[in-house]
């Protein structure tokens, strides 16, 4: 069951948007905060997340991204990224928050950041990358839920 997809239509030209009002029209902020929802990062073509300082940027590229439905899932669960700052270059984990039936949080194993992406992939290509991955760890959470609960169901099994 596949709760989280990316468009991988849709990412590449609202990506290349992104970085079109950041690197050649210079009013990003003017031009990103006309736009509903949550707002994505600065993304030049330039751009590296594992740069100390650009923690919050992974953050707001996966929301922004599910807010524009480049990211689409069941309703009722959101992907997050949360960075654990370690007094060195820190750590990630990503977050599946389930708001309904009842509220519920999951979370992958923590990564050091310099896992999070390649260190020589800048801009668009980067930020897909972390968007994949986001997907892919979103599923990989929802799929433990799964087994979880059906493991609980199974005759035998004391509660």
């Amino acid at each position: 069951m596949v709760s989280f997809a990316l468009d991988e239509e849709k990412v590449f030209s609202w990506l290349t948007e992104i970085v079109i009002d950041y690197e050649f029209s210079r009013a990003f902020d003017e031009e990103i905060q006309s736009r509903s929802g949550v707002l994505p990062p600065p993304i030049g073509m330039d751009w590296q997340p594992i740069e100390p300082g650009r923690e919050d940027d992974v953050y707001l590229l996966v929301r922004a991204a599910q807010d524009a439905d480049v990211i689409t899932s069941t309703e009722g669960m959101v992907i997050t990224f949360e960075f654990i700052d370690d007094g060195d270059r820190g750590f990630f984990r990503w977050m599946l928050d389930v708001v309904a039936p009842t509220p519920l949080k999951l979370a992958t194993p923590s990564e050091g950041m310099p896992m999070l992406a390649e260190s020589d992939v800048f801009g668009v290509e980067v930020a897909v990358v972390i968007l994949r991955e986001a997907v892919q760890a979103a599923n990989l959470l929802v799929q433990q839920l799964l087994e979880h609960v059906a493991a609980r169901k199974t005759p035998g099994h004391s509660s």
